[in-house]
Parts: structure tokens; sequence; C-alpha cells
């Protein structure tokens, strides 16, 4: 028999715990209503486009569809479907200690939400009901740092009770700690301030010092070889460009390569960050949009300069941006800059575009060998490639002049970018001349910029 479902989202944006609102769940939609309590603090809401001051008290109501059962910011929350993804793969193996075992689907999706709702990416903390949201407020973490040890015993163990303290069950039924190699993708922990000591503890809850949130991402060689090495060679260069990128330290643990990367979601207090994706952004406002890539590079100039509710303050700051992270890509051989990998953080009064995250250059491998992930210009309609740089430009409302100074700054800064790709230890002599045959013809097409349009 189906019920309805209903639970709690809570945020601890403004530096202390406070009540959101409320969603509630049918067989055909979803309702989310904000609490009377949340609308007094002034704070920032459960997304962009649904804004407290405008939004108030009116219940926002959005149809369950194939690809959405929730609001895009809650159902964010939730590690994608799929046997190989480490964190859902965690949270269902504790629950079916706990004697459940839910549906494939929404009822796994709803069980996980319940435990891994809260403490993760992002601003918002989901909860079954107040009393468990006040009981985990109230247990803040332990900040003991680990070192490391050969079975990374600390990481795998404890990792679940940050999101639910009654997973201490599962400690017990874990056992002999699994292998890290190729299972665990990324792991959130926290380190000391000051950078990457081999230390690690839990994620913060509450404001403390000395201490900065992290994403540990480990290598899955077999699948991906050399990938950390790639990644921060990208954010290198993102970052000679001028552009924000996060702190960041490569590091061996146990023979695997892995990146720790600080995290922009959360202040220097540790305390959560407005953070939301333009996938989760534009799913919000277009029940059209149903996977990272179902739109265009232009429709996204669009919506920042036309969208009734600002997605970002400087709209021509943030246009600028997103044609320099496109060609950027472009240069690089990213190939992956998608809705997922475009993210809005509001910082005081300031909502604009995030620190680069997640820039790798995916062509080195041959199934990810693709230009772009969406369409811009025309490109593949008939339009060249420089062709559609110049028309998306125009879209943008900037004239061809600055596409070309633009292009200028980016060949520049990747001008080495063959020779530092080629010095990499462990990314395969295959993947390396993939990777540099893909970025010199796109060099010389970007080059050819200045004859097109």
């Amino acid at each position: 028999m189906k019920t309805d479902r209903e639970a709690v989202v809570w945020t601890r944006i403004g530096g202390r715990p406070v009540k959101m609102g409320r969603i509630y769940v049918t067989d055909a939609e979803c309702r989310f209503t904000y609490s009377g309590e949340f609308l007094d603090t002034g704070l920032p809401g459960v997304g962009i486009l649904y804004p407290p001051e405008i939004v108030r008290q009116t219940t926002i109501v959005r149809p369950r569809t194939e690809f959405f059962d929730l609001l895009p910011p809650v159902q964010s929350l939730i590690p994608p479907r799929g046997e190989k993804n480490f964190q859902r793969q965690l949270v269902l193996a504790y629950l079916a200690s706990r004697g459940v075992v839910p549906r494939k689907g929404f009822d796994a999706d709803w069980e996980i939400l319940m435990i891994a709702g809260h403490g993760g990416i992002g601003h918002i903390d989901v909860f079954r009901d107040d009393e468990k949201a006040l009981e985990w407020y109230s247990a803040p973490a332990r900040h003991t740092f680990f070192e490391i040890s050969d079975r990374f015993g600390f990481s795998l163990k404890e990792f679940l009770t940050w999101f639910d303290d009654d997973a201490a069950g599962f400690v017990q039924m874990i056992g002999a700690t699994p292998t890290v190699g190729g299972a665990i993708p990324k792991l959130l922990m926290s380190i000391p301030a000051s950078g990457w000591t081999g230390q690690v503890g839990l994620p913060s809850k509450s404001g403390v010092e000395g201490v900065t949130d992290v994403i540990l991402k480990f290598e899955q060689t077999r699948s991906y070889p050399g990938i950390i090495e790639l990644e921060a060679l990208a954010l290198d260069v993102h970052e000679e460009a001028g552009l924000e990128v996060p702190r960041r330290w490569k590091a061996e643990i146990n023979g695997i390569p892995t990146f720790v990367i600080e995290r922009f979601d959360r202040d220097r207090g540790c305390s959560p960050v407005f953070t939301e994706t333009l996938y989760s952004v534009f799913a919000s406002g277009d029940q059209g949009i149903t996977s990272p890539y179902s739109t265009t590079y232009d429709a996204v100039g669009r919506a920042i300069d036309r969208s009734p509710i600002d997605i970002v303050t400087d709209r021509r700051a943030a246009k600028q941006h997103l044609l320099k992270r496109l060609l950027l890509a472009l240069a690089t051989g990213n190939g992956d800059l998608h809705l997922e990998n475009l993210s809005i953080v509001k910082r005081g009064d300031v909502l604009a575009f995030s620190p680069v995250y997640d820039p790798t250059p995916m062509r080195a491998y041959s199934m990810h060998n693709l230009l772009a992930p969406m369409p811009f210009g025309g490109y593949g309609e008939g339009a060249s490639l420089p062709e559609a740089l110049v028309r998306f430009t125009r879209n943008l409302g900037f004239r061809k002049n600055h596409l070309l100074g633009l292009v200028e700054e980016v060949l520049d800064v990747t001008r080495d970018y063959a020779e530092r790709v080629r010095a990499l230890r462990t990314l395969p002599e295959r993947n390396k001349e993939r990777l540099v045959a893909v970025v010199e013809s796109v060099r010389a097409e970007l080059a050819a910029c200045s004859g097109a349009g």
C-alpha cells in the first residue's frame, strides 16, 4: 500500500541550526512549505528559484516525474542510482543491517535521503522529523585528527556515523576494512586548516577553529589511470588563467593516488554556504531539463540575462566566466563542462559562479572523447568551431573582439600544455598522446576564430 511521505528541511547556513520547512511527497507530487520561523531569518532558501521573500508560506508544488521525484535541490542530496556508487551502496548496506531493504527506485531513494540527506555537499539538511534533526545537531562531530593507517580504517568505519549516530551498528557490521582501490571515489572529511598533513577527521558540524572541510578523491586506476594528476594539472591551468580555484593537495594513500580538495560550500568557520548546481537551478525552472546535458550554453547565457529571479548578481561577469570556462574546457580537453559542473554560491549578498571544480581533461579517455557535452552557437549544425564560438559570444552580448581577447589569453596560458601532459607520471602514454592530439587540433581551430564570423 502506498502512503504519503513527509520530512523536514533544516539548514546551518546562518551559523546555527534552523528549520527551513517541511516536505510532503504523494504519489503525484512533491510539496514544500517554508516555516514562519525561517522566513523571519532573511536567509537564502532551499534553491535560487524558490526565494523565501517571494514564496513566503505559499506551498511549492512540483509534479513527480521520471527524472525528479523531489524538488531538484533536495533530489541532488541522493547519491545517483547505480551499483558502482560507493556512498549509495554503503547506506543501503547499513539499512540492510537494520532489516530495512527498500524496493529499488524511489523507495530506496527516500530511505537513503533519510540517512544521508544531511551533512553533505551544500547548505540544506533533510531529516525524517524535527526530533531527529535536533538529535543530530546536538551531537557535534569529533575533531580529533587521525593519521591514516595502512588499513585506512578510520575513514571507512566512521564515514556513515557522520550521517546518523545510529550507524554505530554498521561500524560493527563492516568488520575488516575493505580495500579502497576502485571502490571509493570520494569521501567527505576534514583536515587541519593549515593544509594537508596526512591526518583526517570527520567533517565539521559547527564553527570550529583549526579545521577545514575537504573532499578526498581516490583514483580508480583500472578505469581512469592518471586522472588525479590530470585534474590537478587542469586546476593549475584554470588558476593560472585567473579563475578562482580551491586549495588542493595531491597525496598517496596506501599506494593509491589521492586528491584532497578544500570545499567551497563551507566558510572559514566550516558553516555551510548557499550552493546550488546549475542543473538544480535549471531543473527547478523547467521540467524539460531531465539531465545535466539537456540544454545549451546559449540557454545558460539567456537565463543569466533574462531570469526574472536573479541567478547571479553581476550578469556580465557571469557571462564572461561562462565563456572563459568553455574556452578553457576546449583548450584543455575537458569535454565534461555540463550543468552539474557549474555551480552558484552566495557570499554575503553576492550570487556568482563558484570556484572551479571537476575540470578534468576527460578527453584523455576514449569513452569520454566529446568536444563539449552541450551545444553552443550552432556547432554541429553546419557551423565550424570558430563560427560557433563567434555566434555564441554574440549571443552572450559580447563583440567578436571580446572573444578574440579571451582566445589569445587562453592560448597563452595553455601554450606549454602538451609538454605538461607528457610530463605526467601516472597517465599512460596512449592517453597522453590522445589528449595532446585533441587539444592541438582544438588550439588550431581557436586560433582561426579571427577569420570567422
